[in-house]
């Protein structure tokens, strides 16, 4: 089963992701901020990460960073969520992030969003036959 960390300082929207995902049956697991994200993160691997930007502790650009910065944790998609404008896409593309989505987002934006991150970490793994 697919597993899916939600990093986000707002309960209402944590849950709201929650419900969205379960509806395709996705495993959800929350954190409150980039701190308890990368805890998480590093404990139960999940194989996608959802995460805002704008978080007390340590914000989604900081959490973005780290994760990209170990080899241990690098390979993990991370979908950045905002509710930055449209031109603030440059610098969230510029952060590493994998993908993004502005809020308001739909569930269909979002399964799509981790539909296609599975399947692109599918496509590299290397082949072992």
């Amino acid at each position: 089963m697919t597993r899916i960390l939600i990093i986000d300082d707002a309960v209402h929207i944590r849950r709201l992701v929650t419900r969205m995902l379960e509806q395709v049956d996705f495993t959800t697991i929350e954190a409150a901020d980039g701190v308890e994200g990368l805890r998480v993160l590093k404990e139960q691997r999940p194989d996608v990460v959802i995460c805002d930007i704008s978080m007390p502790v340590m914000n989604g650009h900081e959490f973005l960073n780290t994760v990209r910065n170990d080899p241990q944790l690098q390979h993990i998609p991370v979908i950045i969520i905002t509710a930055m404008g449209q031109e603030e896409e440059a610098a969230i593309s510029l952060m590493k992030a994998d993908a993004y989505l502005t809020k308001p987002f739909s569930s269909s934006q979002l399964i799509e969003t981790i539909y296609s991150q599975l399947n692109k970490n599918k496509a590299e793994e290397p082949n072992l036959l």
